[in-house]
This record gives C-alpha cells, structure tokens and sequence, in this order.
C-alpha cells in the first residue's frame, strides 16, 4: 500500500478548480458552484497524500493519464445523503393511490400484472431497498404480480454498498420495527449491530453503474411505472436537467410517475422536457 505524505496541506488556484469543473461536468454533468470548493479540496486532498502528490495540478495530470481514476474523483467529489423512508409522503402516495389504480387496470386486463421502476441516484440503497419493502408489503398474498426494481448511481463505491446491502444500527433507524424484523437479517458475533437485507428484497433489485448524462438511451429495457430522481437535480444545471427529465419522459410508460426530491420542481408550462402533470408537491405524472 503507498504511504500517504501526513500533514500534507493542499490549496486549489482558480485554474485547478475550473479544470476540476470541466472534467467533472463534461463527464457526468454535475456543476460544482462556487460554494463546493472547500468541500472538493477537502475530499481530494486525501487522496493527493495517498498519491504522493506535490499538488492539484500534478493531480490533474495523473487523473488525464490515467482514466480510470475519474471514476475516483466522482466518487470523492459526489455527495451521498439518504436514509430508508425518506420523504415518506412519497410511498404513501404509492399505496393508497397509484397501486390501487394500477391494480384495477390489472383486474380490467388494460394491463399487465407487473411494476417495473427505477431508483435513479440510488447512493447506498437505502431508497431502492425502502421502495422493494413498500412493493414486497403491498403486493403480498397479491397473486402473479412481477416486481423489478433498477437502481443506479455514478458512484461505485455506494453502488458496493447498495449492493451487499448491510447496515449499521444507526443507519436502519428510520424502518418501522414490523418490516425490519421482515426484511432483515441481524448480524451475530463479529457481526452483531449490523442488518442485512433478506433475499426477498434483494431478488427484486438490480443495481447498476448508470451516467444520467451519457449519450444514447438508458439501459433501463420496457417503459417504467415510476422513477425515483430525488436530490440528483440539484447537481446539475437548468440544461442538463431538461435533457434527463426529456429522457425519463421518454422511458415511462403512459400516466407514469417521476418522483423528484423535497427542493426539486419542474417546469409544467414550457413542454420542453415534455409534458408533465403536477399531482402532489415533488410527485409528477407523464402526459402524453
């Protein structure tokens, strides 16, 4: 393992940070302001001791030979903050209005008996898991119904923890004792505090590495019941957030829904990032 250079002090010019900006945004579309640039010294200078590098620009310079480690930068940089159950008003809507309705639409033969959604920005999974907890409840003694469940992120390292699906005491707070008691396994022995996700839940989700600002479609297959996008749109600029919002509304099927997060909104007047009704506050329903 290289050493890191303690104590090491690094500072970033206005030229480090607009290369900084460059990369991060040509290449995933996150726009670092002004404010975010204590927070991005901070996160890399731990990362130049490790390198055993005199200072940002040699940095950058690595970063340009060696591709691989813009993976390490997003992952640095990118700000993970989520909690199981949050925004709770959200998966209330889901159950006493859009499932009931869908169910009907089921019973009519108008559709099929099957949900598929995205968790888009999933961090460490605590929403793809809490929307698996909602559906799995919901639809249990419910016959012949197929859930599938996509969670992406940028970052592999929450991706990694999404996926192993383990949490720590503090971090399960939030769920309600009867779906913890469900859906969890409590670690024992070297292991004890710990909960992991049950196979029940894990088998409805696949996690996958998604960049919201590549080029092309997602690779997300048939149209989408809903998508989760919350706290993602604060990261990117009024112009990226219009060409992603284009897209979702391409991927959900007919009356779909797009979850946003508590400071997120959409223009529903402009039709630029097509059409889109207003339901309840940060709940939106694809029109045409």
């Amino acid at each position: 393992m290289m050493a890191t250079l303690p104590g090491k002090q690094y500072t970033l010019t206005d030229k480090e940070f607009l290369a900084i900006r460059e990369m991060i945004y040509n290449s995933i579309g996150v726009n670092l302001t002004e404010s975010k640039r204590a927070l991005t010294i901070s996160r890399l200078s731990r990362r130049l001791r490790e390198l055993q590098l005199k200072d940002v620009s040699a940095y950058l310079g690595y970063v340009r030979e060696n591709p691989g480690e813009l993976d390490t930068m997003f992952n640095l940089i990118t700000t993970n903050v989520t909690k199981f159950f949050r925004e709770n008003h959200h998966y209330a809507y889901l159950v006493e209005e859009y499932l009931p309705r869908l169910e009907e639409l089921a019973a009519a033969g108008l559709v099929p008996r099957r949900l598929r959604c995205w968790s888009a920005g999933c961090s460490t999974g605590e929403e793809p898991y809490t929307i698996a907890m909602v559906l799995h409840r919901y639809f249990k003694g419910h016959k012949n119904w197929k859930i599938q469940i996509l969670a992406s992120d940028i970052n592999t390292e929450t991706l990694q923890k999404a996926r192993e699906g383990i949490y720590s005491k503090d971090e399960v707070e939030g769920i309600p004792y009867e779906n913890l008691k469900t859906y969890f396994k409590l670690g024992t022995g070297p292991n004890a505090g710990f909960f992991k996700v049950k196979d029940m839940l894990r088998e409805l989700i696949t996690f996958r590495r998604i960049n919201l600002t590549s080029a092309g479609e997602y690779p997300v297959g048939e149209a989408l019941n809903f998508i989760f996008c919350r706290n993602v749109f604060i990261y990117f600029d009024k112009e990226t957030q219009q060409r992603v919002l284009k897209r979702y509304h391409r991927h959900l099927m007919e009356g779909g829904l797009l979850f946003l997060g508590h400071s997120e909104s959409i223009n529903t007047v402009s039709g630029n990032a097509g059409r889109w009704r207003l339901l309840k506050h940060t709940i939106y329903q694809k029109l045409g």
